[in-house]
């Protein structure tokens, strides 16, 4: 039976140099508590955080894992994300702290691997990029290098995978909102609920603890189909002790339309984008749907896209997703990405990334930060900072249509849209597409190999990946090929005789009135 404590008292109770698998979900009365115990007694120290997704408030401030950047408190972090915890950047380019990246979906797929007791995880997810452990196996920085490797290459039947070995874990935390007299954890207010079964059941079948902070706790049995995480699953409980120690998410306390207790009106929701070329971007990513596709929107540029569809009235034609495990309805963009307004159906993180890299997804749509001659993609590191790939990986290399999004350069630029036309007004400092991206995410040359459809979409032009690098095939109109793309560029795209023009509703302010048969 489960036992009702305070956050510090459980830490207290975790031993010196565990394992702590976090499940990444707004539980801030329990995480201060980890760096609270150790700064009054020295302990629990060296431990090793495991999380998929990172929570974070895209800043230094102390919410969800800035909580673990303590030196000496942690000893090693593999996280599949971390650039939305800036304090968590800082540890690990300091060389603090050992840290790995493996991405996200494999992650929370490897939770069940090791809550069944098998040695790891078998997949081509990874192949070619940063993760694969003959191109760093995922270290990413000095500190780390002479550390054990975390995955092999395997070859079976001729074909190569890569297996992610199963990590013991000692403590879990997890998170719902309502713990019965059982211990059984139900999740009616949440926005998420992420892999808090897979993550529980790995710990527990380690032999370690799982503790689960909650909103209550009920005096009734909770009814048998609410229950996500069953209460043999669970050790300890800890009540959040205002509502601030346990938001939504970070940054929403609680919306409703979140978690289908109501429908949020998204013709009052949903603003209508500027045109700029943000929408631009989104319009002609936009372009690329067909009904009833099943896609999967990125963070940034790329969830502009639904609100394009909004606009255009076609939005029921297809299905959002994203791979925090919603699917259906608006997702949020910015800060507040992951969740979105009237869902239709929340699946595990698990469960979803199964269903992406089973090749379920018809398209993806992300972003791009660097962009080499042979199509590969960097949005994991910059400079000595190791954001981590998040999903990016487990999307690009299994979707069936690859739609990456950005701004041409970086830093500074200024680009206006008017008259149907685009006009640059200064450049960014940074050029994007370069000779060689700093670290791989996204493989080009494993795109072509499984016959990938690829397409890049900037503010100016779009590129294909074909077999011999990236070829332009539009341009915008007001655009110049020699000065505004070819000159701010590393290297020479292939270039055709005849280059279309993009289609010139992209750019006027009215809907574009395109028809979905």
């Amino acid at each position: 039976m489960a036992k009702v404590v305070s956050a510090d008292e459980v830490v207290r109770l975790i031993p010196d140099g565990s394992t702590v698998l976090i499940v990444p979900m707004p539980s801030e009365e329990v995480y201060p508590a980890f760096a609270r115990v150790y700064q009054e007694t020295g302990h629990p120290k060296d431990l090793t955080f495991i999380w998929a997704a990172g929570l974070g408030p895209l800043s230094e401030e102390a919410k969800g894992m800035n909580h673990f950047a303590v030196p000496g408190m942690v000893k090693r972090i593999i996280a599949g994300h971390c650039g939305l915890n800036h304090k968590i950047l800082k540890f690990i380019a300091s060389n603090q702290v050992e840290a790995y990246n493996i991405p996200q979906g494999t992650m929370c797929e490897l939770y069940r691997e090791m809550a069944a007791g098998r040695p790891g995880l078998l997949t081509t997810v990874g192949l070619g990029t940063f993760v694969d452990p003959r191109y760093g196996g995922g270290k990413v920085n000095e500190r780390t290098k002479s550390c054990e490797d975390l995955s092999e290459i395997v070859n079976i039947g001729g074909k190569e995978y890569i297996l992610y070995h199963s990590l013991p874990c000692n403590v879990g935390v997890i998170r719902g909102t309502t713990a019965d007299p059982y211990g059984n954890i139900t999740v009616e207010k949440e926005a998420l609920v992420m892999e808090i079964l897979e993550g529980a059941m790995a710990v527990k079948n380690n032999g370690g603890f799982v503790i689960a902070q909650v909103e209550r706790i009920s005096d009734k049995p909770a009814k048998a189909c609410d229950v996500r995480v069953p209460g043999i699953f669970v050790d300890y409980i800890v009540v959040a002790q205002s509502p601030e120690a346990h938001p939504q998410t970070l940054f929403v306390q609680y919306d409703p339309s979140f978690c289908e207790h109501v429908d949020a009106n998204l013709e009052e929701e949903l603003d209508v984008m500027p045109l700029n070329f943000e929408k631009v971007i989104a319009r002609r990513a936009f372009m690329e749907l067909k009904p009833n596709m099943i896609i999967n929107l990125g963070f940034g540029i790329p969830t502009g896209v639904a609100k394009v569809a909004f606009e255009e009235g076609v939005f029921d034609k297809f299905t959002m997703t994203t791979e925090i495990g919603v699917i259906g309805g608006v997702p949020e963009s910015g800060k507040n990405f992951g969740p979105a307004k009237n869902p239709h159906a929340f699946l595990s993180q698990s469960a979803m990334f199964d269903f992406y890299d089973g090749g379920g997804l018809d398209m993806t749509c992300v972003g791009m930060a660097q962009i080499d001659e042979e199509g590969n993609i960097n949005v994991s590191k910059v400079g000595p900072i190791a954001i981590g790939p998040g999903g990016f990986i487990n999307l690009t290399q299994s979707a069936k249509k690859l739609v990456f999004c950005g701004e041409f350069t970086a830093v500074g630029s200024k680009v206006e849209i008017h008259d149907g036309k685009v006009n640059i007004v200064s450049e960014g400092k940074v050029k994007k597409f370069i000779k060689k991206v700093e670290q791989i995410t996204f493989s080009g040359k494993f795109a072509i190999e499984n016959h990938r459809d690829v397409t890049y979409i900037t503010e100016r032009c779009v590129f294909k990946l074909v077999p011999e690098g990236l070829m332009i095939t539009e341009i915008a109109p007001g655009i110049d090929l020699e000065k505004h793309i070819l000159n701010q560029m590393e290297f020479k795209p292939i270039v055709p005789d005849e280059i279309k023009i993009m289609d010139t509703k992209l750019f006027l302010p009215e809907p574009m009135k395109i028809k979905f048969e």
